[in-house]
């Protein structure tokens, strides 16, 4: 199972080949540091609680729950949606893209900045983002190719994987004990898997026919041995096999040259060891095999690369060029046209100053300067006059405009006084139709008063009051008149309205009597 140190040594051996060419001498000390530093940022977080977000690996941080009445805190570790994809199985990939169950607390991101500052001793921002990045990256390459790991993330917990492609973070006991929860039970025979050569194995597993997934060694940074086939026949432990005759070799471990004697019998474990060693050799072998041609491939994409960059500032140097020459030769097309439009404005200056006499200096005759004297002076008498006769016919169109506007004015004020009488006399007439009508009311009613009154003492002629219908007009002619009783006299004498009953009376006697 390939532990953090195993990673690192493998990293180192991959970037050996390109430390050279990069400038970067990265050693596994700087990897361990940049480790450590993730580690002390988690957990400086995790103490505060609050999470961190590391965009290209993983969510770390605390769900809050309540527990008989109270808020509890629980860790979580949930991988990015990006490592998912690119390293994990499908089934694990549904697995982990299910969101967290509870409410999880603020998260912070991960400040490269703040990591080299506060939690390392002499890294920069840049080599923790470098270096970070491609532990991710290898991680997540084992991850995929099936090979099982088990990461320390400091004292906050453990990575592991058992080769299936489904990574599984447990938090250590002490993050559970501060907040009073039970630690979660980790099956550690899950975890390690049994190496492949034991005491007290398997009567099958004395062959070197047999094939599992067996844990290598530390010393073999995590590359998984191919499954062997047996060549040689089964020997007992305490039975020497003769060993065919090979050249020396060198060990991968510690360099030196391995020499195996012509000829020389071997036990069954040490037949299996020289084996395996082979077998571990012949993996190395491929693995640098596999590092330098990917050491060549980059070697010539950067080759391809910088040819590229060259063309292009050549091409672009060449364009340059051409727009610099362009350039030059539009300012000099525009000096020649204002050189050629100076010269054809000189030019016409001299032919307009050619075309007359000026400057002419002689004297005049006096014939002449009287007659122009003259001319000057009826020219301005003649501008005078036009003055005087516009300054008159000015005056005496404002006088008519004033005239018209005062005959307007008067035949205005003359009708305004015509429909004031109008108006007055026809106010005098209702007047007076007003109080004839008024006055004709009051007497008809007393003449009705006075007749309901005399009614009992005359019986045989009563006076004879003449109706609505039979009344003649009035004086004023609107409203027919009730004020004169038919009474038999001459004079039509009207009934006052101090005319008594008495009279009134006698008046009716003396009217009988003549008759």
């Amino acid at each position: 199972m390939l532990n953090f140190d195993g990673l690192i040594q493998d990293i180192v051996q991959r970037r050996g080949k390109l430390a050279s060419k990069d400038g970067n001498n990265e050693s596994a000390q700087d990897y361990s540091e940049v480790w450590s530093t993730l580690a002390s940022y988690v957990k400086s977080c995790m103490e505060q609680k609050r999470g961190l977000h590391l965009s290209s690996f993983c969510k770390v941080g605390w769900i809050v729950g309540k527990k008989m009445g109270k808020g509890v805190h629980r860790p979580f570790f949930q991988f990015a949606d990006s490592f998912v994809r690119a390293y994990l199985s499908q089934e694990a990939a549904r697995k982990h893209a299910a969101p967290v169950q509870g409410e999880p607390c603020p998260l912070e991101d991960f400040n490269f900045s703040k990591a080299a500052i506060k939690f390392s001793n002499q890294l920069t921002k840049d080599q923790v983002f470098t270096m970070l990045r491609t532990i991710i990256s290898r991680l997540g390459e084992l991850i995929a190719e099936g090979k099982e790991v088990d990461i320390s993330l400091g004292d906050v917990g453990r990575l592991t994987c058992r080769g299936d492609r489904d990574p599984k973070f447990s938090f250590s006991a002490a993050l559970y004990s501060q907040e009073g929860l039970d630690a979660p039970q980790v099956d550690e025979s899950s975890m390690r898997s049994a190496p492949a050569f034991r005491k007290g194995s398997n009567p099958e597993a004395s062959g070197l026919g047999i094939q599992g997934t067996a844990a290598l060694p530390e010393d073999d940074y995590g590359y998984q041995s191919q499954p062997m086939q047996a060549t040689m026949p089964s020997v007992q432990e305490d039975q020497y096999y003769q060993m065919p005759e090979t050249q020396p070799v060198t060990g991968m471990d510690s360099g030196t040259a391995r020499p195996v004697s012509r000829g020389a019998k071997l036990t069954a474990t040490q037949f299996k060891r020289e084996v395996a060693y082979k077998e571990a050799m012949d993996r190395h072998i491929a693995a640098m095999e596999a590092h330098a041609a990917e050491a060549v491939a980059e070697k010539e994409a950067w080759g391809n690369h910088v040819t590229d960059c060259l063309l292009q500032e050549r091409d672009e140097i060449h364009a340059k060029k051409e727009r610099n020459q362009m350039n030059l030769h539009f300012l000099q097309h525009q000096m020649n046209l204002g050189e050629q439009k100076r010269k054809e404005q000189r030019r016409e200056d001299i032919e307009a100053a050619s075309a007359h006499d000026f400057p002419k200096f002689s004297e005049v005759h006096p014939d002449e300067m009287k007659d122009f004297i003259h001319g000057q002076q009826a020219r301005m008498r003649q501008g005078l006059d036009e003055q005087v006769r516009t300054n008159n016919t000015l005056r005496n169109l404002a006088k008519q405009k004033e005239r018209g506007m005062e005959l307007r004015q008067l035949q205005a004020n003359r009708e305004e006084m015509s429909m004031l009488r109008k108006a007055e006399l026809a106010k005098k007439a209702y007047d007076r139709e007003a109080l004839a009508t008024a006055w004709n009311s009051e007497i008809r009613m007393k003449n009705i008063w006075k007749a309901i009154e005399s009614h009992n003492t005359v019986a045989s002629h009563p006076p004879q009051v003449m109706l609505n219908d039979a009344l003649p007009p009035s004086r004023g002619g609107s409203v027919k008149s009730v004020g004169r009783m038919l009474t038999g006299s001459s004079r039509r004498q009207p009934l006052g309205a101090s005319t008594s009953l008495s009279q009134l009376e006698s008046r009716a006697g003396s009217s009988r009597g003549i008759m």
